[in-house]
């Protein structure tokens, strides 16, 4: 068993692709594909099911996966310790956040005190943002409500208040707040299960057993506020992601808790390497604590 070997393995399994995969530790795709070709003949097994330009692990691949991720994360401790004299003049952070709003802010000061740091910034929705950080496609995450895992660490930031959305000339366009019962008849325009805003209507309309009548859904809140501008029906999303557009208007859910939080994560065994503390550090300035 050679490094070479475990390190092409282990890129591959990061990747999903050997194309990806060796772009990522700068080989050519051959050369890589070579190393992985010996280690399984080496050792008799089958590491990745082929499909298409994709790869898939094989049970022996995922058991294998979770020891190259743990030496290869002792690497980067080693490798963080040994150059800890150093100041952040480079280096690369993959952050992956729920939305624009919440991170940006947050990037545009990181950028200002490290402008050496290389930054990767991925957007999804909640559901794909913790598979990011779950399958170290990112180093720190900001996404509402993740799962409990004893693996990762969490620390609360922004509150933010889920909202109805309707179009400037619907009849409750002139009003300020609307029960959510009143709701029951309206054309609604829904986000997809997995994001925030429908984990948080779901919620809300559980509480107070509403139903409505979905008409359309939407994979972005950009696409939602689309919708409700061009009169297709009402929709739902988070205050502070509304941008400016004359066309629509945001009322408050009248008596009901439509709060949620964003939290800033990375994994437990990460948090002190170099480049994520110093994100931390940021992102706690602007945590609901730190107000």
């Amino acid at each position: 068993m050679r490094y070479t070997q475990l390190k092409a393995f282990d890129a591959v399994s990061r990747e999903g692709s050997f194309s990806a995969a060796a772009d990522r530790i700068g080989l050519t795709q051959p050369a890589l594909t070579i190393q992985v070709r010996e280690l399984e003949q080496t050792y008799s097994v089958k590491l990745f099911e082929r499909y298409g330009r994709g790869v898939k692990l094989t049970e022996t691949g995922h058991e294998l996966f979770k020891q190259t991720q743990e030496m290869f994360e002792i690497e980067n401790k080693a490798r963080d310790y040994l150059e800890s004299s150093l100041e952040l003049k480079t280096g690369e952070l993959r952050v992956s956040a729920d939305g624009p709003h919440a991170v940006m802010s947050m990037i545009a000061q990181f950028r200002d005190q490290y402008p050496g740091i290389k930054l990767s910034i991925t957007l999804g929705n909640a559901h794909t943002v913790w598979r990011d950080l779950i399958e170290q496609r990112a180093d720190v995450i900001i996404a509402a409500n993740p799962p409990q895992d004893a693996r990762v660490r969490t620390w609360p930031m922004i509150n933010r208040t889920l909202v109805l959305v309707v179009k400037n000339d619907h009849e409750w366009a002139s009003r300020k707040e609307v029960a959510i019962s009143e709701i029951i008849d309206q054309p609604v325009i829904v986000r997809e299960p997995s994001s925030n805003t429908s984990n948080t209507l779901t919620r809300i309309l559980k509480k107070a057993k509403v139903k409505i009548k979905p008409i359309m859904e939407l994979g972005s809140r950009e696409g939602v506020c689309e919708a409700v501008a061009e009169g297709l029906g009402i929709g739902f999303a988070f205050k502070h992601e509304i941008g400016r557009d004359d066309r629509i208007q945001a009322l408050k859910l009248k008596d009901i808790d439509s709060e949620t939080c964003d939290f800033v994560a990375c994994f437990e065994a990460q948090k002190e390497r170099r480049v994520i503390k110093a994100f931390l550090d940021i992102a706690n300035e602007f945590s609901v604590s730190a107000k």
